[in-house]
């Protein structure tokens, strides 16, 4: 499947399908899920890129048991853990989603790069 992806924020989210193919305002929720994340994310020190995968319920909460790292060997680290920790967090009750669009969003990828805010 292809994927699309917000780009240019410390905080990237991809999902698996393309965004021309979801229509206009397609950009704005995505954007806007990806600040709402981006804004619980705190990393730690000498964190590294770490990409989430993830399945999300109709009502825009996250599926807990679902959070995975790429590759595996992440899931270990501080790095993966903040990211959890963010997604979870941010998302307790729900994020903002249309639902109209949920084959779209019900499976999310985010890549979190401390390097790209230029923080560390």
């Amino acid at each position: 499947m292809r994927r699309s992806a917000v780009l240019s924020a410390p905080v990237l989210a991809a999902l698996m399908v393309p965004v021309a193919a979801l229509g206009v305002g397609t950009s704005d929720w995505i954007d806007g899920f990806r600040t709402d994340v981006e804004r619980c994310w705190n990393p730690p020190e000498g964190s590294a890129v770490v990409i989430v995968t993830f399945g999300m319920n109709r009502d825009g909460t996250v599926i807990g048991d679902s959070l995975r790292s790429i590759p595996r060997e992440m899931a270990e680290t501080d790095s993966f853990t903040a990211a959890r920790r963010a997604i979870l967090r941010c998302g307790r009750d729900g994020y903002d989603l249309p639902p109209d669009q949920y084959e779209a969003w019900r499976e999310i990828e985010m890549t979190f790069d401390p390097l790209v805010g230029g923080e560390q």
